[in-house]
């Protein structure tokens, strides 16, 4: 339901990445609990996690870099998991969950178990979950092949020493058999075979947390963690018959962080954010088909960055409103190598300035300015091998690593309102509206150029591009009825051409219509999503048709009696049976699905 923001790449679970405003993938930094999700491959997803224990995921939408580190010029999403506390009743110190669920457009079968408990110091939780799905079914009733067999296992430990200091260790772990295409958001082809695919993701952190109310100056948080990704892939058909493919990458990282607040008056006070960040990313890629075990267009290669960042919310009282004043700063230096001796060494500076104003507690004026940039990753810098294989007069395609290869930079102003009025209809209802527009000049954008004729297939860079959009969003309350809606559109253009990129997002409406029967501890939803036709597209790519689907959901959450430890969700998603493709994707979603799920607490 957020504006701008939207799951893409078809609906296979291995290949779907988070868009923020038309940017994708590498140009988003993916945060799990804090750790950064750098596994990069054009094929496949960004992250690997099971939803059963996820608390809440926060969007932080453009050039966003000054905290959260270099790379994200295009928004933030991150993922937090939910600890014991948050599962336990006021006065429970152990507890249990279990959980089941069932959809009908892939055969999906899955649960779930969870223990967690609490002492005066201690707080743990462990998780395990198994899920099991088969073919996906399209609008049109015909099959996506995909087979998925997932376990994936979630522990966390935490103590507090002395009330403020905590430490926290955590392992977070999945592993996916499936078959399904080498290119999951591809469909299948000659050169894109049903591959046995094996992911393997194991993620370890250690925390160290010191928190304080009187101490103003001291809030100072500690994380090291390390990430294990690895895809394996088996031609099971195709020319390439028992081909083993495998891509690893494993990333190390640790931040420092900390705030300090300075209260000068009642009216003028500064929250001073500070800290470090160091991460170091190794990649390995081998083939079974190659003559000296290298995997095309996977370069065994490392790459290291590190970033400083100093950020100040200046809050200011006075009789005509409230100011916030955010100036940020940011150093990142990075640097990479392969093991042929291509490297790269470079380092930006990114600010960011933010302003908001606030005449009463019901209106709101903000806006931004802020320069981000993108490092090019190992793989679109050093890939070399075959892409694909010629025929008849298209010859062999290769590709051509570029060292050389420029760090995209976005400059994004960010103008909005956001503004709040009650008892419009009744006394007791509420509307409250945002909205806002934002446009971005980026320069030397990353694209990939495939010379057919020529066999060639290289990232470059574009000298320009210009982005703009809006955002706008709306929430009605009344009684127990509420009514949510957002709308979202993105043009980016090639400033020297003209030509469209693939940033573009058509016109895109979406709605929540809900009801709460408190006498039943009851929700009943309608959901709708509509885009208009994607026909903003370059040379050589096809439009896509606007569309509209809806969904309808029913939860059954009862907070005292026989079954307060009950919850159930049931839903039919694309309520019409749709046929229907998101912007620039291959494939089309799933159809009709009818789900169930059941937890139940102990």
């Amino acid at each position: 339901m957020t504006p701008g923001v939207d799951v893409i790449n078809g609906p296979r679970r291995n290949g779907q990445t988070v868009t923020i405003r038309g940017f994708d993938a590498e140009a988003i930094i993916t945060l799990m609990d804090g750790r950064r999700q750098n596994y990069e491959s054009a094929h496949d997803g960004r992250f690997y996690f099971d939803p059963a224990l996820m608390k809440q995921v926060e969007v932080v939408k453009g050039a966003a870099s000054s905290i959260y580190g270099g790379g994200g010029i295009g928004g933030v999403v991150a993922f937090e998991t939910k600890d014991a506390s948050d599962l336990l009743r006021p006065g429970q110190n152990f507890g249990a969950m279990g959980g089941f669920r069932g959809r009908s457009a892939n055969g999906e079968i899955s649960s779930s178990a969870s223990v967690y408990g609490r002492t005066e110091n201690l707080d743990i939780l462990g998780s395990l979950a198994l899920r099991k799905s088969g073919d996906i079914r399209d609008g049109d009733g015909e099959d996506l092949e995909t087979d998925d067999q997932v376990v994936s296992g979630l522990f966390k430990l935490g103590y507090t020493l002395n009330d403020w200091h905590t430490f926290k260790l955590q392992y977070q772990g999945l592993n996916n058999d499936g078959q399904e295409p080498n290119n999951g958001a591809g469909g299948i082809s000659s050169s894109n075979p049903i591959v046995n695919k094996v992911v393997d993701d194991h993620q370890f952190s250690a925390r160290y947390e010191f928190s304080n109310p009187d101490n103003d100056l001291l809030n100072l948080k500690i994380h090291a963690y390390y990430n294990d990704t690895e895809t394996e892939e088996e031609d099971i058909s195709g020319a390439n018959l028992g081909r083993v493919q495998v891509r690893e990458l494993n990333t190390t990282g640790l931040t420092v962080d900390n705030q300090s607040v300075f209260a000068l008056s009642d009216d003028h006070s500064h929250t001073l954010s500070y800290g470090f960040e160091i991460y170091r990313d190794v990649q390995e890629g081998s083939s079974t088909a190659t003559g000296d075990g290298t995997r095309p267009g996977v370069p065994d290669a490392e790459a290291l960055n590190w970033g400083l960042y100093i950020q100040d919310e200046i809050e200011l009282a006075s009789n005509v409103g409230t100011f916030l004043v955010i100036p940020a700063v940011r150093f990142d230096q990075y640097r990479s190598e392969d093991n042929v001796g291509n490297s790269q060494n470079e380092s930006a500076i990114s600010p960011k300035l933010a302003l908001s104003y606030k005449p009463t507690d019901d209106l709101v004026f903000f806006g931004s300015l802020a320069q981000a940039f993108r490092a090019p990753n190992m793989t679109e810098l050093y890939p070399s091998g075959q892409h694909f294989p010629g025929g008849g007069p298209i010859p062999n395609n290769n590709f051509v690593p570029n060292p050389d290869l420029k760090p995209e930079t976005v400059t994004t102003l960010e103008l909005g309102v956001g503004i709040k009025f009650e008892g419009l209809a009744a006394n007791n209802d509420q509307l409250k509206f945002k909205g806002a527009w934002h446009y971005s000049r980026g320069e030397d954008f990353i694209t990939q150029e495939v010379d057919i004729f020529g066999g060639t297939t290289e990232n470059l860079n574009i000298d320009k591009a210009i982005l703009w959009g809006a955002e706008l969003e709306g929430e009605y309350q009344i009684n127990k009825f509420t009514a949510k809606a957002g709308l979202a559109y993105v043009e980016a253009k090639d400033d020297d051409t003209g030509e469209y990129l693939s940033n573009n997002v058509p016109l895109t409406l979406t709605t929540d219509f809900s009801y709460e029967f408190e006498s039943i501890s009851s929700t009943i939803g309608w959901r709708s999503r509509f885009a208009t036709e994607n026909d903003h597209v370059g040379s050589g790519e096809d439009s896509t048709a606007g569309y509209g689907v809806h969904d309808i959901y029913y939860r059954y959450a009862p907070t005292e009696g026989d079954f307060k430890h009950l919850t159930v969700d049931l839903g039919i998603e694309n309520v019409f049976d749709k046929y229907y493709t998101k912007r620039f994707a291959t494939l089309p979603e799933e159809g009709i699905n009818f789900g169930a799920r059941v937890t139940l607490k102990w």
